[in-house]
């Protein structure tokens, strides 16, 4: 083989691996991942970035020049443990290693990276150089702390509704411990229920008997009292008072006459409006009865 044969091997050679690194340049600058080599000097000078560095609000020269030194990116809080973390995996023999910092932009803007780093050595094994994948992590942590908030707001919240739930299952305890019955109703005709404590059982009813509604309370309001209730609970909304108190009888599932001491707090909405009453309703049939 002559000569120029042997040129325009060694020409066609190196073409085709002009054309590789092109075509391997073009790829990586059209992805996220920023490409540098770095030499284990005092504040890691490059010699090589890819042109996407860009992303960055620097160019490849910025860093080619040494005009700017990578570590004069790495934000000061960070640089420090960069270093020591480097520092750690090189004397350890690592080949790679991957971690997390904020870098400043050119424009002073606070980013978040991803830097993978591949730690090359010589053939006596001392640091030749660091191979450093970097990608812009800024939104993948902003999400990431969102997501902790939402966690920890959701886990507050849950032990609010644990700490309500225990506290409204002691009150109803204390409540279906006692004489007192307590209903909400709401402010309509008869009275439908909307909660009334397990110890109503005390005149025949089950709790599911008003709150679905095949019983309404003003329907166990005996009926020679009821007209009178109705009008003075009426009376009484229309005065705007907070209270309404009165004793009165009412049925039983067995249809047995008791009489009830009832005490209702009157609530509103914001236009003043009458929405709901709060009853505790006390049996006092035995203390009729002795007067």
């Amino acid at each position: 083989m002559g000569f120029n044969q042997l040129a325009e091997s060694d020409e066609l050679i190196l073409g085709e691996a002009l054309e590789r690194q092109q075509i391997l340049e073009t790829v990586i600058n059209n992805s996220p991942f920023m490409v540098f080599l770095w030499t284990p000097d005092e504040k890691w000078p490059a010699k090589y970035v890819s042109e996407n560095v860009t992303q960055l609000d620097y160019s490849a020269e910025d860093f080619l020049t040494g005009r700017i030194m990578y570590a004069d990116i790495v934000h000061s809080e960070d640089v420090d443990r960069v270093g020591k973390e480097l520092k750690q995996c090189c004397e350890t023999g690592k080949e790679s290693f991957v971690h997390r910092y904020r870098v400043l932009t050119g424009k002073g803007e606070v980013r978040w990276v991803e830097e993978k780093n591949f730690i090359h050595r010589d053939e006596n094994g001392n640091v030749a150089n660091f191979q450093g994948i970097v990608r812009d992590i800024t939104q993948e942590i902003k999400n990431e702390k969102a997501l902790r908030d939402a966690l920890e707001s959701q886990k507050a919240l849950m032990e609010k509704q644990k700490a309500l739930l225990e506290r409204q299952k002691a009150l109803e305890t204390v409540i279906n411990n006692s004489p007192m019955v307590v209903f909400l109703w709401k402010a309509e005709k008869y009275w439908p229920t909307l909660y009334v404590s397990e110890n109503v059982r005390q005149f025949g009813y089950l709790p599911e008997d008003f709150i679905s509604g095949r019983v309404l309370y003003g329907k166990i309001v005996h009926p020679e009292d009821l007209l009178l209730v109705e009008l003075e609970l009426e009376e009484n909304c229309e005065e705007g008072g907070k209270e309404f108190n009165r004793q009165y009888r009412i049925l039983t599932q067995t249809a047995e006459v008791r009489w009830v001491d009832e005490k209702t707090f009157i609530q509103r909405n914001e236009e003043g409006e009458v929405t709901h009453f709060q009853g505790i309703i006390e049996d006092i049939t035995r203390q009729v009865k002795r007067s």
